[in-house]
């Protein structure tokens, strides 16, 4: 009974330690510490009823309106831009172009164009030669 009651005083004493050690350090927090904390809490955050309504005579629509003529002449002037038209190059040539830039920043060699297939044919048939057997 004896330890109950003295290790219940010695728990009473360290946390009122404790408690000291957290008001002391409440005290001697920074300035910024305070900003922070009703930052935390969500004070200080304007609400969502106080957010001003339209006046009633606001109209967005009215902004929109456009006469069928403005709406053709917006279409023919985006039409005769040039950036408006289609694509001039065949998709062989897209694929040229991306083999060619894939190959040079890989640092591959270009591709060989200075021999057919058919000279390649031939100068394997002149060293094709039957050797001799021991």
């Amino acid at each position: 009974m004896r330890a109950v009651i003295f290790v219940t005083f010695a728990l009473i004493a360290g946390c009122t330690s404790s408690f000291e050690k957290v008001k002391t350090m409440r005290a001697e927090a920074p300035d910024w510490y305070e900003a922070r904390k009703v930052e935390f809490r969500g004070e200080g955050y304007p609400s969502l009823a106080s957010v001003p309504k339209t006046a009633p005579s606001y109209n967005p629509l009215r902004k929109l309106e456009l006469s069928e003529a403005d709406v053709r002449a917006a279409l023919v002037r985006f039409n005769n831009d040039p950036r408006a038209e289609g694509v001039t190059e065949s998709a062989e040539s897209m694929r040229a172009w991306a083999l060619n830039v894939r190959r040079a920043v890989e640092g591959r060699l270009p591709a060989p164009d200075f021999m057919t297939d058919v000279e390649a044919d031939e100068i394997k048939a002149r060293f094709n030669v039957p050797r001799a057997r021991l």
